[in-house]
Parts: structure tokens; C-alpha cells; sequence
């Protein structure tokens, strides 16, 4: 079995415990299999080839814990200057231009395909998709950057409710369903469907505390979404507001536990905090989407002090400028500048792989995992690595290994 075993001057395992970077490192991988990594001392006994990477740093490759790839046609939306704060009203705006362009199944997926693809040459290894289409499953295929996709669910009306349940039976097992947020989508529905990815043992993917008007429109039926609703045609008054924040509502639903990941959680109260630590439920920050909205700014450090380690996502093109794990990382130390970097990192990587449920193969450099790794160029001391890789934004130089 052949061994190659890549050396830089650097190397930042992202594993829980060690922060620290390692001086002179090593990564062997065989069968695309990390088989050791440490110092490079320690690795060069295992290999028939040593491949040096001078002026660089050996990193886990990133992970992409939200996205909606599907949406990348609509990337015009992402540059414009939407009503700051005003979700209903950016949701308003997309729905009908997505409709309004009518493009073909082959130009959506094309355009995804091309977005993966920066994402790809920029360093991610891990994507959580999310899409309305089943055909966007089909995004990932062929490809360096493994795709896990979420099959959309919404319905809010009784109509909605039952056109979505009915759906959820014709659906094939391998598919995993998600119902998009506990503002756009009936009780009996988000209950269903993760009774269905309980059964399955799948994940499931959901929007939550995104906005002021959510938190309004669930505490007592207030801010714009009813007007949102009424405008769209699928407002029939049936849902009867729960009283209480997304989070304790979803909770009450039974859909809080280790395999649900709550997406944004910008709108969150310390007692949600605690109740998500409680669950083990997965977080995803999307701190570029929630720039570009207006909608504030998710009280990382509040979830890190409750234990938990939230991912990082880039959500679409239609909300965010820019598909790239590095950008969102400085955005986040921007909005948040005591975090440890070491942590932001972490969170980019080794949140998101277990966020996903797949941080036995992404996320950090250790035995047996997969060899999802990079190396990028770094010419500094190991005292600035974390600063400089949680900064250095778009100007990051990657090649994958």
C-alpha cells in the first residue's frame, strides 16, 4: 500500500482538544485514508513518498453546514441592496423573480453545478444542500466536494399541509426531508416529517430564529409574514400562532434532538440557547446571509459558553454575494471579535461536519478519517496561523492535497 505523506511548516488538526498548531507537521494518507498525522517526525517512517508544501499550512477542508446551491440563477438578488431587516419583503422579491425567469430544470442545474464548483476550488469538502426541487439532488454528482441534500417541505395552509403530507409518502427513502421553518410550514407536517426522518435515521435541516418577523409572527401572530401570506394567496387562517419563540415551539413539536439542525438562530433568547444545548441539537450560523438581510447578528459566543459548537453556512447567491467559507469566517470575527479565532476555525470545519452527522470522515485531520485536506499558503508564526486563517477572506490561496 502505497503511503504519501505531505509535510508543511504547519499543520492545525481541528481535533477537540488540540488547538494548538503543529510545528514541521505531517498528513500520510493511503487509499485516500488519513492513516497519520502529527509531526512530520513522527510520519516519515510510514512513507514511500514525501511531498513538501513549502510556505503553506496542512488544514482540514472546510465545511459548508447550510446552502441553497438550487438558488445560484438568482445570484442578481445577492448584489442588490434589499430592505435591511425586512425578511418577508426579500422573500416577496424572490419568489416572484424565480418564477418570472422560468428557467430551465439543465440552466438551474448548471448554475449550481458552477457555484459547487467555487466552492469546490475554495477549500470545502462538506456541503449541506438544501433544495425544492428533486432534481437538485443530482447537483453533487461527479464532484470533489460530497453534497448531502435536504428535500425541502413547505405548507403552511391546510392545503399546503395536505399537499405536503401527500408528498411525503411518494418520497423514496434515500431522500431526506426537511420542512423549511416552523413559520412556513403546518404542525402536522413538521411532526411528520421528522417522525419520517426518525424512522430513517436521517437529519433534518430546518430554518429557525431567522428574523424578528418570525419571532413576532409565532409569539402572536404579528409582523409581516401575515400580509406575506395573504399577498401570496396561501393564508387561510388555520395556523393558530403557538405563543412562544421557534425554538420552544419546535421543541414542543418533539422535533428538537441530536439529529435536527437549527439554521441561523439569530432570534435567540438564553432560555433557547439552553433548551438547544439541552436537545444536543446541531446550530449553523450563516453570518454573510444575515449581514446581507439585516435581520442581526446570532449571539455565537452565548451558544459556544452553552457548550455548543455551532457550524458555519454561506446560505445562497440570492442572499449573500458571495459563496466562501474564508469570507464568512472574518465576517464573524468582525461581528464578534473577542471569539477565539482557533474556535471560529473550528466551527468552519469540525461544527459543521458534526452539524451534518458526518464527522467521522470531515471536519479534522485524524487517523482513519478521510483525506479532505489543503494546504494553503501561510508564510507567518504558529502564534498568528489562527488569526490569519479566520482573516484572510477571499485572498486565501488553497490547494487541495
Amino acid at each position: 500500500m502505497a503511503v504519501v505523506c505531505h509535510r508543511a511548516p504547519w499543520l492545525v488538526t481541528a481535533v477537540a482538544g488540540e488547538a494548538a498548531p503543529v510545528a514541521d507537521g505531517a498528513v500520510a494518507v493511503a487509499d485516500g485514508r488519513i492513516v497519520a498525522v502529527g509531526r512530520f517526525a513522527d510520519c516519515r517512517a510510514l512513507a514511500s513518498t514525501v511531498v513538501e508544501h513549502d510556505g503553506s499550512v496542512l488544514t482540514p477542508a472546510l465545511v459548508n453546514a447550510h446552502a441553497h446551491l438550487e438558488l445560484s440563477h438568482l445570484a442578481e438578488l445577492g448584489r442588490g441592496e434589499p430592505a435591511q431587516g425586512d425578511m418577508p419583503g426579500w422573500i416577496y422579491e424572490l419568489l416572484p423573480r424565480r418564477e418570472a425567469m422560468a428557467i430551465s430544470q439543465e440552466g438551474m442545474l448548471a448554475a449550481a453545478r458552477e457555484a459547487l464548483a467555487d466552492l469546490t476550488a475554495s477549500g470545502c469538502g462538506l456541503v449541506g444542500d438544501i433544495g425544492n426541487d428533486p432534481a437538485s439532488a443530482e447537483i453533487g454528482g461527479n464532484t470533489r466536494t460530497e453534497v448531502l441534500f435536504f428535500l425541502e417541505l413547505l405548507g403552511l395552509s391546510r392545503a399546503g399541509e395536505a399537499h405536503g403530507l401527500a408528498f411525503l409518502e411518494t418520497l423514496a427513502d434515500a431522500v431526506a426531508a426537511s420542512p423549511h421553518g416552523p413559520y412556513s410550514v403546518a404542525p402536522k407536517l413538521l411532526r411528520k416529517a421528522k417522525e419520517r426522518a426518525r424512522r430513517l435515521g436521517q437529519r433534518v435541516s430546518i430554518h429557525v430564529a431567522e428574523s424578528v418577523d418570525e419571532s413576532r409572527f409565532l409569539a402572536d401572530g404579528g409582523g409581516n409574514f401575515p400580509p406575506f401570506f395573504e399577498k401570496r394567496g396561501v393564508w387561510d387562517g388555520s395556523f393558530k400562532p403557538p405563543g412562544c419563540s421557534p425554538v420552544v415551539y419546535l421543541d414542543r413539536l418533539g422535533l428538537l434532538d441530536a439529529k435536527t439542525l437549527c439554521v441561523h438562530c439569530v432570534q435567540v433568547s438564553g432560555d433557547d440557547i439552553a433548551l438547544l444545548a439541552e436537545r444536543q441539537s446541531g446550530v449553523c450560523l450563516c453570518p454573510g446571509s444575515n449581514r446581507f438581510l439585516g435581520v442581526g447578528r446570532a449571539p455565537a459566543p452565548a451558544l459556544l459558553a452553552a457548550g455548543i459548537l455551532p457550524g458555519i453556512g454561506t446560505d445562497s447567491l440570492a442572499s449573500n454575494p458571495l459563496l466562501s467559507l474564508w469570507r464568512e469566517m472574518r465576517i464573524l470575527m468582525e461581528d464578534h471579535p473577542a471569539l477565539d479565532p482557533a474556535t471560529v476555525f473550528a466551527m468552519a470545519t469540525r461544527g459543521g461536519a458534526r452539524a451534518l452527522g458526518r464527522d467521522a470522515d470531515y471536519g479534522s485531520l485524524a487517523v482513519g478519517k478521510k483525506a479532505s485536506l489543503l494546504a494553503v499558503a501561510y508564510d507567518g508564526s504558529g502564534e498568528d496561523l489562527f488569526g490569519f486563517l479566520v482573516s484572510v477572506g477571499n485572498d486565501a490561496a488553497v490547494t487541495w492535497l
